[in-house]
């Protein structure tokens, strides 16, 4: 009796085409590329990086099976028992995956055109997770937009700052009004923890 052997999925092929072509080059010395060659390789690795990373957490956020068949408590735990990294570092890949499937498609699709690298990406999702929860769906979008276009041009930490004051940008006034919340909320708190004795 024979079994049908179940296709390739292009994700896997495209994985081992890549380790494939890595392999091919193993032996080849950079010092011999030209100096434009060396910038223009540079650049392209930078972008398949965030590709590639991109495409991990895709697979990653929809891994639960491979967690449940093995035992282990999730797909973090499973990948640092086989591959030995970090725990903390999958733990927060696995929340950004979620993050990335669940809500945040304008930073997944910026990430697979390579525009968005992990660590804006993580910075770019903390920003807007940060924000307040009674937002509209409108402003939301249009915060994540504005992240998205700034991660062309500021690294995770210019970003970090950024992300603290994105509402100032798209919507002024309901920051005012946040702002307001905010202050209203620290002045009751302080007046709680203060008492006046007289005697």
């Amino acid at each position: 009796m024979t079994t049908l052997q179940q296709p390739q999925h292009p994700v896997l092929g495209a994985v081992v085409a890549v380790t494939d072509a890595l392999e091919g080059v193993a032996a080849a010395n950079p010092v011999f590329m030209a100096t434009d060659q060396k910038a223009t390789a540079l650049l392209e690795i930078a972008r398949a990086k965030a590709q590639l990373a991109e495409l991990e957490l895709r697979v990653l956020a929809v891994a639960d099976d491979v967690a449940a068949e093995s035992g282990a408590r999730d797909v973090a735990a499973w990948l640092h028992h086989h591959t030995h990294q970090r725990p903390e570092t999958l733990r927060a890949d696995l929340r950004l995956a979620q993050a990335l499937d669940r809500t945040y498609h304008q930073v997944a699709a910026a990430m697979r055109r390579g525009a968005c690298n992990p660590a804006q990406a993580h910075v770019i999702v903390n920003a807007l997770d940060d924000l307040p929860a009674d937002l509209g769906a409108e402003i939301q979008t249009m915060a994540e937009e504005a992240l998205v276009a700034y991660a062309t041009r500021f690294d995770p930490t210019q970003l970090r700052r950024l992300g603290r004051r994105i509402l100032d940008v798209i919507a002024p006034e309901i920051a005012e009004a946040e702002e307001a919340k905010r202050l209203a909320a620290e002045e009751a708190h302080a007046r709680k923890k203060t008492r006046l004795a007289m005697r």
